[in-house]
């Protein structure tokens, strides 16, 4: 397997969970991590260069069991580096996210990862509040883009990695 210089890291509890970004840097990696900026500018650019590391690493708020990923995103630069731009994406995925199919996935999104994904952030959407997403207000949501990849148009791009045990939500 090809050795990558520049990694992009999703934002992810479970990544955080598993020190991902720390590990990367420790191997001399140049690593791609909004969590890691320290304004909203650099964030902002840390975004884009994420875009277009060699490599990216994230994980998934669902996976059903004939194998569609399924994510919920804020601002959109990580469904965008999962779908198109690195040459590799390594999903790492707890069997907690694990859904018999797409509609149980998409749900699973919604109503668990979506909820404490707004909670970590501190948004005061809906959905952290307890309240459903009828109710919510379009411009603080977190889950401006929903995405559910099929398939690969570049066969082995993607690669995921399940691990046995609850990680992340």
């Amino acid at each position: 397997m090809k050795l990558y210089n520049s990694i992009g890291i999703g934002n992810s509890q479970t990544l955080k969970g598993l020190k991902v970004s720390e590990m990367a840097i420790s191997m001399d990696k140049t690593v791609y991590d909004k969590t890691l900026a320290s304004t909203q500018e650099d964030i902002r650019k840390t975004k884009k260069e994420a875009l277009t590391a060699e490599c990216y690493i994230s994980s998934c708020n669902a996976l059903t069991r004939d194998g569609k990923i399924i994510n919920i995103d804020h601002s959109g630069n990580r469904v965008a580096a999962i779908t198109y731009g690195p040459e590799r994406v390594l999903l790492i995925v707890g069997s907690n996210k694990l859904a018999d199919n797409e509609q149980e996935g998409i749900r699973r999104a919604l109503k668990i990862a979506t909820p404490l994904n707004a909670k970590r952030a501190k948004i005061n959407s809906s959905c952290s509040r307890g309240e459903s997403c009828d109710t919510c207000n379009q411009e603080i949501r977190v889950c401006n883009y929903i995405s559910v990849i099929r398939g690969q148009y570049v066969k082995g791009r993607m690669k995921v990695f399940m691990i046995d045990e609850s990680l992340g939500f």
